[in-house]
Parts: structure tokens; sequence; C-alpha cells
């Protein structure tokens, strides 16, 4: 028969797991996604838009894209080392580059991303930029643009 002791620890346990987890999926405070939107203007919306909806045939939609919702570390890698060749978004294949967006903090990345995450119709998580540091460092010596059958194969 479990202990008293070893009841209440699972439920600590429990409790501060969810907690985690709700603030991880919390939506994100308005200074940051003030901030995500600055960055997005001065470095993402010539190709991706004002609506998120990109350029097809040329430039990809970030509003709805399955892209977006896979993982925060695909758009900080896209960002940092840039994306080529052939992405199937949204049912129509792009065949393009997006250089490495350069002169961006950690901090710009995380407040970008995070407001990605959350305009244009998509639903995501807030990134920090203690995520975005963890990811970059893991990818250090990465030199060269990401493609989209890497995402892929790592998935699997």
């Amino acid at each position: 028969m479990p202990s008293l002791k070893f009841l209440a620890l699972a439920s600590l346990v429990t409790t501060v797991a969810v907690a985690a987890e709700t603030a991880k999926s919390a939506a994100p405070d308005a200074d940051t996604m003030k901030r995500g939107q600055a960055v997005y203007s001065r470095t993402c919306i010539a190709c991706h838009q004002p609506t998120g909806a990109g350029l097809p045939p040329v430039f990809p939609p970030l509003a709805g894209s399955e892209w977006i919702a896979k993982s925060a570390s695909i758009a900080v890698r896209n960002i940092t080392n840039g994306m080529m060749g052939p992405v199937t978004v949204k049912g129509v294949t792009y065949n393009g580059m997006m250089p490495p967006v350069t002169a961006v903090t950690d901090k710009d990345i995380a407040d970008v991303v995070t407001y990605v995450n959350n305009s244009f119709g998509n639903s995501g998580s807030v990134v920090t930029e203690a995520e975005v540091t963890a990811i970059k460092n893991k990818y250090a010596d990465r030199k060269t643009p990401w493609t989209a059958a890497e995402y892929e194969k790592e998935a699997k």
C-alpha cells in the first residue's frame, strides 16, 4: 500500500508538471507580441507579407503553415541558417531560398517566432530567449541552409 508521503509527492509532481505545461502554452504577453511584430516588419514582411500569406509561388505562407505548427526549432534554424530547396506548404510546393536573417539577437528571434506562432490564425507556443540560445548552440557547427528533407528525416 503506497504511503501518504509517496501519494503527496506524486500529487506535487503532477501539479508542477501541469503548471509548467500551462505556462508554456499560455498566450504571449502584449509586449512580446509588439516586439515580435516589429522584428517581423523589418525582417520578414517583404517576403511573407503583412498578412503572413507569402507570395505564391515564390515565398510560402506562414499563416496556417504546418511548418510553423511543427516546432519552434525549425523557425529558429531557418532564421539562423536559412532554408533552401523544395518545401511543401499547405499543399503547394515552393522551391526557393530563404537567406539567413542577420543582425537579430536571440531575444529578437524569440519574439518574432512567438509573434508568428500566435498571429495569422496560428496558435502556438511562446518561445524564450533561452530556448533560442539552446537551439542555436545545439546546431552551432551548421554553416549551410536547412532543407525540408532534413527536417522530415529528423521527424522519423
